[in-house]
């Protein structure tokens, strides 16, 4: 393998690049997915270089995994819809409102008032 530190230096670059994607997929943004489509743009000739062939295909499936959820969430987008919410973020808002009409009641506040 010649240019030993390009691939390197792609190597890394293509793990910053996953870590930033991971973290702005769990703040609901929709650039998670183009990050982690640069992540698996730079792994996969990485993995061909190096003959990395289960990181290939690895990351070949990461890449159409990608452009599906990217997908999805453009066509949510422009239906006006909401991104569903993970399961335990529903659980924290329902125990976040059971709190509140609870407040509420003991204080014999109206209860049109919403956070």
């Amino acid at each position: 393998m010649t240019g030993g530190w390009f691939w390197e230096a792609l190597g890394w670059l293509a793990l910053a690049l996953n870590v930033w994607g991971n973290l702005a997929l769990t703040s609901k943004g929709a650039s998670g997915w183009i990050i982690r489509l640069a992540c698996n743009g730079c792994w996969i000739p990485y993995a061909v270089a190096t003959s990395a062939w289960a990181l290939l295909a690895n990351h070949a499936l990461f890449a159409a995994i990608n452009v599906y959820g990217w997908r999805k969430w453009r066509r949510m987008q422009t239906a006006g819809e909401t991104p569903p919410v993970p399961l335990r973020e529903q659980e924290r808002r329902a125990a976040f409102m059971a709190g509140w009409e609870s407040c509420m009641k003991i204080h014999g506040a109206n209860e049109q008032v919403r956070p």
